[in-house]
C-alpha cells in the first residue's frame, strides 16, 4: 500500500500562484515557494504524524568579519521520511544558506536556518508539483507551450511597471475579448445577438466619465498604466538590458579592474517587494566589491567609505549610455 489517491492527486496539483515568490538576481528572475509554505503543505497531504525530517549534516563553508558586521554561510544536508501506507519513503536535499549580522551567533544562526530551510524545501519538491517541482519545468518550457497552457484572459492586461526608453512612446491598445475575431471586428452585425450590450457595458468602466463607448473605440484604450501620475504615485523601474550591458563594460568604480557587474543603488529610490530600483540607477563593480558592498549592509555607509558618490556616476552613465552607437 502506498500513497491515497487523493494523496497523488494532491501531489500531482501545480503550486497555487498566489504562494509562488520571486527575486531578481542579476538579469534573472528567480521563482520560489517560502519554507513555511511547504512545511503547511507537507503537514496538508502526507499529515502531520506522517513525515519527519531530519538534519544530517550541517558545516559552516564560511565566515568573516567585514568591520562591524559578521557574515557566515552554511551547507545542509536533510533527510526527509514520508510514511505512506506501509511503505517508508526517504529522500534527500542538500541546501546553502548565507547571512549577515550585528554579531557572529546570529550570523550562524540565521545562515544555517536558511540552509536547513533550502535543503527541506529541495528534498520535498521530488515528491511533485505542490511542493515546487512544477517551477523547474516552467523554466525549460518552450514559451510557445506555456502560451498554449494559459487561458485567454477575459479582462484588458494591465502590465507591469516594466519600461523601456525606446518603447514609452508606443501605446497597444487593442482590449483582448478571448482572442476572437467575430468580437475585435469593426462590423457588428457579425457578432452574436445580445453580446454587442454585454461588450458596451464592460468598456464603460475602462473609459473617462462621460464617454460614450462604442464597438470602435477598442482602439482606444490603453493598456498601460502611468503609475507615476497617480494620486499615490510609485516611481518609474525603467528596465533595460542595453543600459545594464554598458554599466558591466565599464571599469569597476573601486579599483577599475574588470569584468564589471551592473550593481543597483538601492538606496535610489523607495524599496518595493521583490523589485530592484530602475536600471539607471546602476554603476559597474567588480565581482569582489560588488559581493563587499552586498555583506557590508548599510550601502550608504560604504560609499561614505569610499569617497565616492555614485548616483551622479549612474546619471552621467545613463545619458553616455544613450549618446553611444548601438552597434
Amino acid at each position: 500500500m502506498s500513497f491515497t489517491d487523493n494523496q497523488l492527486r494532491l501531489l500531482r496539483a501545480p503550486v497555487r500562484p498566489q504562494f509562488v515568490k520571486e527575486r531578481q538576481i542579476e538579469d534573472k528572475v528567480l521563482h520560489y515557494l517560502e519554507g513555511w509554505h511547504v512545511i503547511s503543505e507537507a503537514n496538508r497531504i502526507f499529515g502531520f504524524d506522517g513525515w519527519d525530517r531530519e538534519t544530517i549534516q550541517s558545516q559552516c563553508v564560511w565566515q568573516k568579519q567585514i568591520d562591524y558586521r559578521y557574515a557566515a554561510a552554511y551547507l545542509t544536508r536533510v533527510r526527509i521520511t514520508v510514511r505512506a501506507g506501509e511503505r517508508i519513503i526517504q529522500r534527500e536535499g542538500l541546501g546553502s544558506g548565507e547571512a549577515v549580522a550585528a554579531t557572529a551567533g546570529q550570523a550562524h544562526e540565521r545562515a544555517s536556518k536558511a540552509a536547513e530551510t533550502d535543503a527541506t524545501k529541495r528534498a520535498l519538491s521530488t515528491f511533485g508539483n505542490s511542493f515546487g517541482l512544477s517551477l523547474y519545468r516552467d523554466k525549460t518550457e518552450a514559451p510557445q507551450a506555456k502560451a498554449a497552457r494559459k487561458p485567454p484572459s477575459r479582462k484588458s492586461p494591465i502590465e507591469p511597471d516594466v519600461i523601456d526608453p525606446g518603447k514609452a512612446d508606443e501605446t497597444t491598445a487593442e482590449l483582448d475579448l478571448g482572442h476572437d475575431p467575430s468580437l475585435t471586428s469593426g462590423s457588428s452585425s457579425q457578432q452574436p445577438a445580445g453580446l454587442q450590450p454585454m461588450v458596451e457595458t464592460s468598456l464603460t468602466a475602462w473609459l473617462p466619465a462621460g464617454t460614450h463607448a462604442t464597438p470602435s473605440t477598442t482602439t482606444d484604450l490603453p493598456q498601460r498604466i502611468e503609475k507615476s501620475a497617480l494620486a499615490l504615485g510609485e516611481p518609474k523601474r525603467i528596465r533595460n538590458r542595453e543600459h545594464l550591458r554598458f554599466v558591466a563594460s565599464q571599469p569597476c568604480l573601486v579599483c577599475a579592474r574588470m569584468p564589471s557587474q551592473a550593481h543597483h543603488l538601492r538606496f535610489a529610490q523607495p524599496r518595493a517587494l521583490g523589485r530592484k530600483v530602475s536600471d539607471e540607477f546602476t554603476v559597474p563593480l567588480c565581482a569582489t566589491h560588488h559581493h563587499q558592498l552586498h555583506m557590508y549592509g548599510n550601502e550608504k555607509d560604504w560609499w561614505l567609505g569610499k569617497q565616492i558618490e555614485p548616483l551622479s556616476v549612474a546619471e552621467d552613465l545613463w545619458k553616455e549610455s544613450f549618446q553611444s552607437p548601438r552597434g
